[in-house]
């Protein structure tokens, strides 16, 4: 049975093409969907990690082939694969305008990007002070590579070529900006984005940019963006599963493959794709990246004939990954598969610093030195707790934040976390301590209103503080709504307060929830003593 994507109208982000108006955000009532239309599909996917004058990436290949991949499973009608020196200027622009040339009304074509992105002076004048640029194989930025590049405003014509069929356009990259929280040295961070500048003397894009002048936002109307990360923020390659890769091309291909089908009726629609995108990102970068989707003012669906829809999780911990320094003596620990480098490791051990590294560059955890195997392991089981919860696909999730965002707080600040679900106004929120230790936050107290008794108010943020203490690392605030109480899930988390098994809290959960209607979401708050260095 063919599957299919179907048409969606929407505006171009103003800060991504020069010449845009502010871009249309999702409306609280979408317009009716469209109706089901059997078109073909197509895709240009690009992903390059060997460039040849400029840092190297390593996932953006794996990227490239797992969504070319998931849009062969879909039935597309043709997929144009471009990686590493197949990457090249000439070889985009004519790939895309070989599909425009197949596709028609009804149809659909993605463009997907996995590489470097990077901002240069921007060239229309009278404009924003930068232009956006995405950086190919052969880049340089002197002789006849600096011409290896494309800028914001030619995608946007690019793009603008294809007046019939939907355009879905996936930028797995970034081209500035600080990282959400610092990265600690002792992880191997790759970012997508490179400081780069622009030989003018060799440049001939810049003629072509000016010739070209600025896109028409109605000639726009049909394309749908995702992009990896917020303009003042850079995007992260982070391993899941066995790969490095970008976590919105991993979210962009699970999704299509049905994972977003939150309502299991085999059609993804924008609302859908929107909410999965953005918790399935964060949950893998730890909130270091917030991915912008912008689907315009009408609906997409997606048709998902046969999905298979999501398994619930195994029961159980999953194993994570850990790497130690040759020579460093580490507890013998359950769940843990010692590794050779850092690429391949979930957890970093520095038996010197006496601490642990998330794969994200983040310090989670610091013991006395030597810790013992009970401290270690606990630490160990929260984040074989929190794998667990990635496989979670929930039906609608509720949203927890930080009030100052996702920065790394000082011993005795005060901070705020707020909660707020549309629709499930029972939640159950607990507290996971960067050493193990589970902490149930509500409900526990009857005849209260509010989180002492369990209960969001629909639609409203309900907010409480808390201030930083010991022990220092990460610390992860979790919640989970149901239509109805669950009583049962309240008192697998007071026993897990009492005996610190999180594998027996997450068989329960599993259990639970299994063939429920839920959501879930969870927030880390990173933490470090007064005069530690990020």
């Amino acid at each position: 049975m063919t599957r299919s994507i179907l048409p969606v109208s929407a505006a171009f982000l103003k800060k991504r093409v020069p010449g845009f108006a502010p871009a249309l955000v999702l409306a609280a009532g979408l317009a009716a969907p469209l109706p089901a239309f059997a078109g073909n599909l197509y895709g240009l996917v690009i992903g390059i990690d060997d460039y040849q004058h400029i840092t190297d990436l390593k996932g953006a290949v794996n990227d490239a082939r797992d969504v070319a991949g998931t849009l062969e499973k879909l039935e597309a009608s043709k997929v144009i694969l471009l990686t590493d020196a197949d990457a090249t200027r000439d070889n985009v622009f004519a790939s895309w305008r070989e599909l425009t040339e197949l596709a028609g009304p009804g149809d659909t074509l993605v463009f997907h990007y996995a590489g470097h992105g990077a901002r240069q002076e921007a060239i229309l004048p009278g404009h924003e002070e930068l232009d956006n640029m995405f950086l190919l194989a052969g880049f340089d930025e002197t002789g006849p590579g600096v011409n290896e590049r494309i800028i914001d405003n030619e995608v946007g014509h690019l793009l603008a070529e294809e007046k019939e069929a939907t355009v879905v356009f996936v930028a797995d990259s970034c081209f500035a900006g600080d990282m959400a929280r610092a990265a600690d040295f002792r992880a191997e961070v790759n970012v997508r984005v490179a400081d780069v500048r622009v030989d003018k003397s060799s440049d001939r894009i810049a003629e072509r940019v000016r010739q070209l002048g600025e896109v028409e936002e109605d000639a726009l109307q049909n394309v749908i963006w995702l992009y990896a990360q917020d303009r003042n923020k850079v995007t992260q390659e982070v391993r899941i599963g066995e790969e490095l890769r970008g976590a919105l091309s991993y979210a962009f291909s699970r999704a299509l493959e049905g994972e977003a089908d939150g309502d299991s009726n085999s059609v993804l629609n924008t609302a859908e794709l929107k909410r999965y995108v953005n918790s399935s990102v964060k949950r893998h970068t730890e909130r270091r990246q917030r991915p912008e989707v912008n689907a315009g003012s009408r609906d997409l669906e997606i048709l998902l004939h046969d999905a298979a829809g999501t398994p619930a999780p195994s029961a159980g911990l999953p194993e994570l990954t850990l790497y130690a320094a040759p020579g460093e003596t580490i507890p013998a620990l359950s769940g843990i598969r010692k590794v050779d480098s850092k690429a391949e490791a979930d957890l970093i051990y520095d038996g010197d610093g006496s601490s642990l590294v998330y794969k994200t560059g983040d310090v989670i955890a610091s013991f006395p030195a030597p810790p013992s195997a009970e401290d270690l392991q606990a630490t160990v089981d929260k984040w074989r707790f929190l794998a667990f919860l990635i496989g979670f696909a929930e039906t609608e999730g509720p949203e927890l934040d930080l009030s100052d965002g996702s920065r790394t707080y000082i011993e005795g600040e005060q901070v705020t976390f707020s909660i707020r679900s549309s629709g499930n106004e029972n939640v159950v929120l607990f507290n996971l301590a960067s050493n193990g230790a589970v902490q149930l936050v509500g409900p526990v107290r009857r005849g209260k209103r509010g989180l002492a008794a369990g209960k969001l108010r629909p639609g409203r943020a309900d907010s409480f503080r808390s201030a930083v203490i010991p022990p220092f690392g990460a610390d992860h605030l979790i919640a989970i709504t149901t239509p109805s109480p669950m009583p049962d899930l309240v008192d697998a988390v007071q026993d897990a307060q009492q005996n610190n098994d999180l594998a027996a809290l997450a068989k329960e959960i599993g259990h639970t929830l299994d063939g429920q209607s839920f959501g879930l979401d969870w927030v880390g708050l990173y933490t470090r003593a007064k005069g530690d260095l990020q």
